[in-house]
């Protein structure tokens, strides 16, 4: 066997198979085998040197790639999960487990009045988790700069006969009739006085979720 074959192997026992194959070593032998041994020791230092700086070469290409298509992505919205907030189980769970009907490009009457559904149930429980609204532990005095609220909904208020007090309520500023305000949420909807407000540097539009 020439020598020059053990010479091979020795250099190139760092590298990998798949850096270099035992198909190319053979034929880097073949190569190797009519030149002298200190030419063939240069040649295969060179040669380990070079492959050895491939994979750095190759792992920095790999991410400049990855950058360049991750730049913008194009997500289907139909793909998208989609959840739904339950309010028996105080969580968010799938369309799917709920059984509701998968989306569509084109809704009716009842798609949209679903969406106003969700985006106030959605506010309400982040609403409700507020410092402001969690009721206090049992058993621990609070102060009386931790006063806390309670959100009332929209039936508290049809339902009382007397002068209520202060009372806090999360609805949406709809018009029900022509020049008539009203805060309405899933439980019904409440007609608003608007004479005596005082305006302020807020915002309020049509379909406004306020407290």
């Amino acid at each position: 066997m020439w020598r020059g074959a053990g010479l091979c192997s020795h250099h190139l026992s760092g590298t990998s198979s798949q850096e270099f194959p035992s198909d190319a070593t053979k034929y880097l032998v073949e190569v190797l085998q009519p030149i002298n041994e200190v030419e063939q020791s240069d040649c295969l230092d060179r040669l380990l040197e070079h492959i050895q700086k491939q994979p750095p070469v190759h792992e920095c290409n790999s991410e400049q790639a990855e950058d360049g298509d991750n730049i913008f992505t194009v997500i289907d919205a139909f793909d998208v999960p989609r959840y739904t907030y339950s309010t028996e189980r105080k969580k968010f769970i799938l369309d799917e487990d709920l059984g509701l009907p998968s989306p569509c490009l084109h809704g009716n009457a009842e798609t949209k009045a679903d969406l106003y559904r969700e985006r106030y149930t959605i506010l309400h429980q982040r609403t409700s988790r507020h410092e402001l609204f969690t009721p206090p532990a049992i058993g621990v005095a609070t102060a009386e700069e931790s006063k806390k609220f309670k959100l009332r909904p929209v039936e508290y208020l049809l339902g009382s006969t007397t002068r209520l007090g202060e009372i806090i309520v999360l609805g949406m500023l709809t018009q029900l009739k022509e020049g008539k305000w009203y805060l309405e949420d899933p439980s019904g909807a409440v007609q608003l006085d608007l004479s005596k407000a005082i305006s302020s540097h807020i915002l309020l539009t049509y379909l406004h979720l306020m407290v």
